[in-house]
């Protein structure tokens, strides 16, 4: 019996080489194949021995595939970027020439799973929906929540994840860890409330590059489609400040973040709104207590929050640094639904968020689903200590479950090989979002 194909579409630069390894892991059940209209990812791929589809980069959709329906208003809502939706509300050809391909190649490979990170790119937005027409089982991938994990599930990251929130509770609460797994996942966060980095193994052969004329190519697309840098921030110190014995941390996102643009549904990324009602809130609660936010590191020369800081100049801005050095200070934390979330439940905060996420659970944390109800939110967090038990089981169900022990980054055998056996898990359940077993600790504390 030949082996079923497992379509990987449009990864990055950073992802491909990490996912032609694992795709050599899928035999011999399975084998890789790649759709990219990205330069060097194509070239990388290639150089790798990859199949790469489509033949041609770029070029113009010979009409739209009779047989083809697309949601629009279903796909626009899916996407972070506003030029992609732009592209497919206007239909125009080098969206309708996307569709066109991916359709052509579901066709022509006939897929049995189909590898998606994040899902709110236009090419993976695309696919999911053909995808689904057809039957064929999905995998949405992202960056995991603790340190060397990724998400990997059949419905969706984030909000959207189904393997995050698949057990209740007092389910999670009454699951069984070996003394060895206990103690792997204590050396994990003892790592990472220490500031040591994860230890990655690199690739074999080392790191595969593209050609230097995709380089080139590359280059002059990045540059066309690039954010404008601006001059921002200028009011906000980069090093933390002397920090106030209680304070609140808010840390924000990136504006453009899919957990915005699509997870917010109080501010979406309208992150000025949110500073001014929990600068209000907080005051309401305790005009003692201190307000410190922090902007996130990749959103420094994309959106000025000076004149914001002109506004609230009594708030305490924090323009770089390590988070950790807050989050161990800090009396709460208040996130829309970052990953800094779960990190300020590995120090052992209480978290108050404004946005969805697959942890945003009644009893984990203090869900704000309304500005009105942000003032009672955040009395009772700073009233009330967190369930320290429930939290540590919760995150050690996120290491052993939900999770793929595994990175991008990291070419161990045991990164690979995890991951390998997640993807043919999910789709020999055919997409199902039953809990996955806990697997045996690694032995080797990232």
């Amino acid at each position: 019996m030949s082996a079923r194909p497992v379509a990987f579409i449009d990864p990055g630069p950073n992802l491909a080489q990490f996912l032609a390894a694992v795709g050599e892991r899928l035999a011999p059940g399975y084998r890789p194949v790649f759709f990219s209209p990205r330069v060097k990812s194509r070239s990388l791929l290639r150089r790798l021995g990859q199949e790469v589809h489509p033949e041609r980069r770029t070029g113009k959709a010979s009409g739209w595939p009779d047989q083809v329906q697309i949601d629009t208003g279903q796909l626009i809502a899916r996407l972070r970027k506003s030029s992609d939706q732009v592209l497919a509300w206007q239909h125009a050809p080098a969206f309708c020439w996307l569709v066109s391909e991916l359709d052509a190649f579901l066709e022509r490979v006939q897929p049995a799973g189909i590898f998606l990170w994040n899902g709110s790119g236009l090419a993976a937005a695309i696919t999911e929906q053909l995808a689904r027409a057809r039957g064929i089982a999905l995998m949405f991938a992202e960056n995991g929540y603790l340190p060397n994990t990724l998400q990997l599930d059949p419905v969706g990251v984030n909000a959207f994840a189904a393997t995050g929130r698949d057990l209740g509770l007092e389910e999670i609460r009454a699951l069984h860890y070996s003394d060895a797994q206990i103690r792997e996942f204590d050396a994990l966060l003892s790592a990472y409330r220490a500031g040591r980095k994860p230890r990655y193994a690199p690739a074999r052969g080392g790191r595969v590059r593209p050609s230097p004329l995709a380089y080139l190519i590359q280059a002059w697309d990045d540059w066309r489609e690039r954010d404008p840098s601006i001059q921002a921030n200028q009011l906000i110190p980069r090093a933390i400040p002397i920090l106030p014995e209680r304070f609140v941390f808010f840390p924000l996102q990136v504006r453009s973040d899919s957990q915005l643009t699509i997870h917010s549904m109080i501010y979406a990324n309208r992150l000025d709104a949110a500073i001014a009602d929990l600068d209000r809130a907080l005051r309401a609660v305790d005009p003692e207590i201190k307000l410190v936010v922090k902007l996130h590191p990749a959103d420094l020369n994309k959106t000025d929050y000076d004149p914001v800081a002109r506004r609230f100049p009594h708030l305490i801005w924090v323009g770089g640094g390590d988070v950790r050095t807050i989050l161990q200070r800090a009396a709460c934390v208040v996130t829309v639904n970052s990953t800094v979330g779960i990190e300020g439940m590995v120090f052992g905060k209480p978290i108050v968020t404004l946005g969805n996420n697959f942890y945003v659970r009644e009893g984990l944390v203090h869900p704000v689903r309304d500005p009105t109800e942000l003032a009672g939110r955040l009395r009772a967090a700073l009233g009330t200590p967190p369930d320290t038990e429930l939290i540590t089981q919760y995150l050690r169900y996120l290491y052993f479950h939900a999770f793929v022990r595994a990175h991008w980054r990291n070419y161990s055998e045991a990164s690979l090989n995890n991951l390998a056996e997640r993807i043919i898990a999910i789709m020999e359940r055919g997409g199902s979002v039953e809990p996955f077993p806990s697997p045996e600790p690694t032995g080797v504390v990232p």
